[in-house]
């Protein structure tokens, strides 16, 4: 698979690094649109720290972070030995402090959900960027979902590290035009079709298969309980929310109607108001449904609200309202009958709304 634009990110946060000098580069995009390739590739070339955010508490942070140091841990006689830290500030004072001699790097992956885990690692953080910040050699890459999550915790006036802040880059989903350099072996509708029907992720485009029709991939991956996507979107809601039945009411209703305003989208939704407004802030913070305010339309209860993920949009329109079949094995039936006549419609407005 051709990371598209991915490596022009990687270099460009190599250039960072090589400046010698405390930096902080944020890395942000949808689920699946290569951010995970992008850590990884830092992590590899400058042997940098991971730091996966994800972890439930401090405590499991400490001790990942533990086993790393000490794999990188050189004794300077046979007396000198391993000290493991006790908890983040403690673990980040002291890459502060030897980056001052010695160049770090470090990852820090999917940062919202560390903060969760650590309220007050943000504090710390900004306390020592503002101490070193004329002496560290120290490189931060934060990674996260989308500008909706990075709001209040790295850009907006409640961010405590926003102006520490180097340079931010996004990791955009595939376009039509680098469709074409992935070496699918489609015709150019095709092309569209696939870009369409994955939202021009690179973990989904990666599924296609070229030996097989592009009626046959969608059905493979979409319309059979084996598929690589069938429960995609479950996996994805699941990682965010503990609770996603509000949130395939709010999707599923979405994918039924056009552009709707607030109280449109309420009603087909069919849930409590207090519950829809919570679980469409979080499908927002997600990056998978956008809201286009109007000015002269008022409160954001007159705003058009739509998917702002094509794979998502097609999911909810065409797999979730006929999971049951699938699971009883019609799938290919389904895509045949339900899908496949309103499929170039569906195909043609995607790519007009990019």
């Amino acid at each position: 698979m051709n990371f598209v634009g991915r490596a022009e990110i990687i270099e460009s946060i190599q250039s960072r690094i090589a400046m010698n000098q405390m930096s902080l580069c944020v890395v942000y995009g949808p689920h699946r649109s290569g951010k995970s390739y992008v850590a990884s590739q830092l992590v590899r070339r400058h042997k940098a720290l991971y730091l996966a955010g994800r972890m439930a508490n401090e405590a499991i942070h400490v001790a990942d972070m533990n086993r790393a140091l000490e794999a990188r841990f050189v004794p300077t006689d046979e007396q000198d030995k391993f000290e493991p830290i006790t908890s983040l500030q403690e673990a980040f004072e002291g890459l502060f402090e030897s980056s001052v001699k010695t160049p770090q790097t470090v990852v820090i992956d999917d940062y919202p959900s560390l903060v969760e885990a650590v309220p007050q690692f943000p504090i710390h953080l900004r306390d020592l960027l503002d101490t070193y910040k004329e002496t560290s050699h120290l490189n931060i890459i934060l990674m996260a979902n989308g500008l909706e999550q990075l709001d209040g915790r790295i850009i907006g006036d409640r961010s405590l590290i926003g102006p520490y802040v180097s340079e931010y880059f996004e990791v955009k989903p595939f376009s039509l035009v680098d469709m074409k350099s992935l070496g699918l072996h489609y015709a150019k509708d095709d092309l569209r079709t696939v870009f369409a029907v994955t939202g021009g992720l690179p973990a989904y485009v990666q599924y296609f298969d070229n030996g097989e029709s592009i009626d046959t991939n969608i059905i493979n991956l979409f319309f059979s309980v084996s598929g690589a996507l069938f429960e995609e979107t479950q996996h994805i809601l699941h990682r965010d929310m503990k609770n996603i039945t509000g949130a395939n009411a709010i999707l599923s209703g979405l994918a039924t109607l056009e552009r709707p305003y607030y109280v449109e989208l309420l009603q087909a939704s069919q849930i409590k108001s207090g519950t829809f407004t919570s679980r469409l802030n979080d499908l927002m913070a997600m990056g998978l449904v956008g809201r286009i305010q109007a000015n002269s339309r008022g409160p954001a209860k007159y705003a058009d609200y739509h998917f702002t993920n094509s794979m998502f949009h097609f999911w909810y329109r065409y797999v979730y309202k006929y999971w049951g079949d699938i699971v009883r094995g019609n799938g290919a039936d389904v895509y045949q009958t339900y899908v496949k006549p309103q499929l170039k419609d569906f195909v043609e407005a995607s790519c007009i709304a990019i």
